[in-house]
């Protein structure tokens, strides 16, 4: 009998210990999920905001990819979320609508310059995180489905940089009238 509690007593000890490391792991996939679902979000919002407040046809067209593109992610987390018993965040970061609200208060080029400005940052950010994700998540389907995600998110920064954005500052190229010297 004391050989089974000793055994028991053993068991127990190292279960007990690895309950920090195992709350650990558990949390970076959540914490995994939180951060991209917010940052799915955002973008989503940034999206919209474009679509409404753009008149540069070419924002409005990548305003409306990010929005085709991040629910469908989205709508994939909320699927990892349930298979994985994690839990999905509700709402935008503080300083996600921050940015939201500063840009609303914006227009024309104003609005066109800072939209391309987060959208690039936030494309950083987020491959960032999911290259991360995809070394270092306990949960290996996550881990997969995070480098998945890095060539489309990739995409989406190269053409988030190359979106072309006038000045305010810049010389109307209107011409009144043809002089001739």
């Amino acid at each position: 009998m004391k050989k089974y509690f000793k055994y028991y007593i053993a068991v127990l000890s190292t279960v007990i210990l690895s309950l920090p490391v195992f709350a650990q792991e558990i949390n970076k996939d959540q914490d995994f999920l939180t951060t991209a679902a917010r940052l799915n979000q955002f973008e989503i919002a940034l999206g919209t905001q474009a679509l409404n407040q753009s008149k540069n046809e070419e924002i409005k067209r990548y305003g409306q990819m990010l929005v085709d593109d991040h629910t469908k992610v989205q709508e994939e987390l909320q699927e990892a979320a349930i298979a994985k018993k994690l839990i999905m965040p509700d709402g935008l970061e503080e300083n996600q609508a921050s940015i939201l609200k500063s840009l609303s208060m914006l227009s024309d080029a104003d609005f066109d310059n800072a939209f391309k400005d987060a959208v690039i940052k936030m494309h950083e950010s987020t491959i960032a995180l999911f290259e991360n994700a995809a070394d270092s998540l306990n949960d290996q389907e996550l881990r997969s489905w995070a480098a998945a995600k890095i060539p489309s998110l990739t995409s989406h920064l190269e053409q988030a940089k190359s979106l072309q954005v006038r000045s305010e500052s810049a010389p109307s190229m209107e011409v009144d009238s043809v002089e001739t010297l």
